[in-house]
């Protein structure tokens, strides 16, 4: 194992989140049984609904936390392993623990939001109508999740050690995933960029008359996932190559390393997509409970904007750095 702040701190989160989540797991389980009781119990039910919220964000805002963090660590775990040019030295190393957790932090983040969002969704209403629905999926749903990646992020932490790893080339050269014009011509990289940018301005065009129709938010939802995926070729066959001036060299650890800009634009991306989603699952649900749309606008009108301007933002990026390239 290899001590160093990152390290430390991805542990001591992984350590005490996880803590924190199995006690909320157990006030989950009580309020759960409580909205089935008396009316007493209920009402003892919704004042510990107040204590789960509490842990619940304390939780899954340090979860979220610690994506920014968990990259920076691999980041400032390069320089010890001996022949690792980038990140993917680092995760290869920590393979498999690595890939599970790269998986779980572009996913994983997703989840522990929309509960999030319900969360205050609900607080802000006269009557806690998500309280039963919460407290389940916390205990079902979030608890194990917790546990999962906490697990996976200490084993990762604890595999890592200074031994060589192979440079990102061997994989990134000779057969680098998510690149189309690798076999079918560098003309499909632009095409798959103009899909990415139109298919990012359509989402956020969408979502402005989402409100209108249940269809809408559907839509939404396909679209952030069908833009999620084209970011990701563009990042692996297009940006990398070009930014970095090598046209063999699909690596995108090596982008975020040489052009911290794109990592940040990247992160951006994410929450402008994750945003969206957020935001038409919250719309999906009030309009199929036949609640007054208005209780939730607030909410809805904040991650609105916040997914257009994360999403224009990091296509302007993309795009600045594409031109500039080329």
């Amino acid at each position: 194992m290899i001590v160093t702040v990152t390290t430390v701190v991805v542990l001591v989160l992984g350590i005490l989140t996880l803590a924190l989540a199995l006690y909320g797991g157990f006030v989950s389980l009580s309020v759960f049984e409580g909205q089935s009781g008396s009316s007493e119990e209920q009402q003892t039910s919704e004042q510990k609904y107040y204590l789960l919220g509490m842990i619940g964000l304390i939780v899954l805002a340090a979860r979220l936390l610690n994506v920014p963090i968990f990259f920076w660590m691999l980041q400032s775990l390069v320089p010890y392993c001996p022949g690792a040019m980038c990140v993917y030295g680092v995760v290869n190393v920590g393979a498999p623990y690595s890939t599970i957790a790269l998986v779980m932090k572009l996913i994983l983040p997703f989840i522990y939001g929309v509960w999030i969002v319900f969360e205050f969704v609900n607080r802000r209403q006269p009557i806690l109508l998500f309280t039963k629905g919460l407290a389940r999926s916390f205990l079902l749903v979030l608890v194990p999740l917790v546990l999962i990646e906490s697990a996976v992020d200490v084993l990762l932490v604890a595999s890592i050690r200074p031994v060589y790893a192979p440079c990102c080339s061997s994989i990134y050269d000779i057969d680098p995933p998510f690149s189309p014009s690798a076999v079918f011509g560098p003309e499909i990289g632009m095409i798959i960029v103009l899909a990415t940018v139109t298919a990012a301005a359509v989402l956020i065009l969408v979502q402005w008359f989402s409100e209108r129709s249940t269809y809408l938010s559907i839509l939404t939802l396909v679209l952030s996932a069908v833009v999620g995926f084209l970011y990701l070729i563009t990042i692996h066959d297009t940006l990398a190559p070009l930014v970095l001036g090598l046209p063999e060299h699909h690596c995108p650890y090596c982008l975020f390393q040489e052009f911290p800009d794109t990592a940040f634009f990247a992160g951006l991306f994410w929450i402008g997509i994750a945003s969206a989603g957020w935001r038409a699952s919250v719309d999906l649900v009030w309009k199929r409970r036949d609640e007054p749309v208005e209780q939730s606008t607030n909410v809805s009108r904040y991650l609105l904007k916040i997914s257009s301007l994360c999403l224009l933002f990091s296509m302007v990026s993309l795009v600045s750095h594409i031109l500039v390239a080329t």
